[in-house]
This record gives C-alpha cells, structure tokens and sequence, in this order.
C-alpha cells in the first residue's frame, strides 16, 4: 500500500511539473516579446534589435512583419529558418509628434497564417530644439497613421477613430494629448480642428492648410466629440 501510494503521489507531481512548466511554443517567436527602448528626445530615431526564433523542428518562412504604424519600421534580415534557428529583425521608431509613454506592435505571420505580436514600449521627452520643425504628422510614412484612415469617413466616431484617437485617446477622454471634453462650443472645436494650434503636435487637419479632413468631415467631427458630454 505503501509503495502504491508513492507511486500515485510521484505521478501527481510529474503532472503538476509538465503543467507548471511548458515546453516552449513550436513555430516562430519574438525573442523577448516585450522590450523596452528606453527613453529619447522627441524627434529622435531609436533603434533596437528584436529574435525571431523557429522553437520547432520544420522549416518556417517569415511572411510579413509589420508594426503598428508608420513611425516603426521592422526588417528581418532573413525570412527563412530551419528547425532551431534564428535571426535578427531590425526596429526603429521615428519619435516626431509623440510625447509621453509610446507602446507600438509588431505582427509577425508565417506561412501557415499563424500570427506572434511583440510589444515596444518607449518614453519620449520633449525636445525644446525641435519646436519650429516644419515636418508635420502628415508628411512621410506618418501619413498612414494621420491621412489615409480618414479618407471616405462620414461618421463623427469613425473620423475620431481614424485620426484622432491615437492621441486624444477613447472617447476624447485624453492620452499623450489633452481630454477634448472641455469644449462645449462646436464652432470653437471645428476651429481648432481646422486650424490647429500652432504646434507641429496639433497641426490644422483642414485640406487646404494641408491636412486630411474636408470642411464636412471637421464639422461631423466636431459635433460628435461635443456629443460625447451631453
């Protein structure tokens, strides 16, 4: 009975062992997952080498690899791995416009469809020598993230979605820019819209000082985030 009784407790623990610790995940994985870049100026380009692991034993082919946004750029510099192997994948984000904590993903798909998502996270501080830049948010790769969502948008939340939320955060509660829930008139909101503020953080969004919204798409925008207060 006794040895029977040693038998079955030393079972439980094999079992307990394989749950508490998992193999590792076959297929392709960032190697870390998180990382964190640290801290820069605003305007700075920061750089960091993330692995790309094959944890199984076939051959897997990187298919795409894409970030979060325009501002980060990623480039393995091979998308085919034995069993085993690994290879570098070459980050770099462009810190013009943002200010604050940034978190930025990376989307890796293999052949089979599969997807791994790795997470940057990075603190950008204000740079004084960069205030009369004249870059602004629209120009460049920043156009993905700040001008293509928008276009063909009719609807005040889709709008907000598509250019303004990465900075004004969910419901226009705030984020790396200030809540715009303070504004209770519509034609001092389309203003500022259209306009901007004088920085290259809040530029004008109307189409012909350069930005991406038409004078119906800022009107639609303006009255819904007044809404958002009713």
């Amino acid at each position: 009975m006794q040895l029977l009784t040693k038998i079955l407790i030393s079972m439980c623990l094999l079992i307990f062992a394989v749950d508490a610790f998992p193999s590792e995940t076959p297929g392709l994985v960032f190697d870390p997952s998180k990382l964190d870049m640290g801290t820069a100026l605003e305007g700075e380009k920061v750089t960091a080498t993330i692995l790309i692991r094959n944890n199984g034993s076939d051959f897997e082919q990187i298919v795409k690899v894409e970030s979060s946004c325009g501002c980060t750029t990623v480039e393995p510099e091979t998308r085919m791995l034995v069993g085993g192997a690994f290879t570098p994948l070459h980050v770099e984000v462009d810190t013009f416009g943002k200010l604050g904590d940034i978190r930025k993903s990376i989307t890796m798909t293999d052949q089979y469809g599969k997807k791994r998502t790795a997470w940057l996270t990075l603190h950008v501080k204000k740079n004084p020598h960069i205030m009369n830049e004249k870059r602004s948010i629209f120009d460049g790769k920043c156009a993905s993230c700040h001008v293509d969502p928008a276009k063909g948008k009719t609807i005040g939340s889709e709008i907000y979605t598509a250019v303004c939320v990465m900075c004004h955060g969910a419901g226009a509660t705030g984020g790396y820019a200030p809540s715009l829930l303070k504004f209770k008139d519509v034609h001092v909101l389309d203003a500022i819209i259209s306009n901007g503020t004088g920085t290259h953080h809040m530029p004008a969004f109307a189409q012909n000082k350069g930005g991406p919204l038409n004078e119906k798409q800022i009107n639609t925008l303006a009255k819904w985030i007044i809404s958002l207060d009713e």
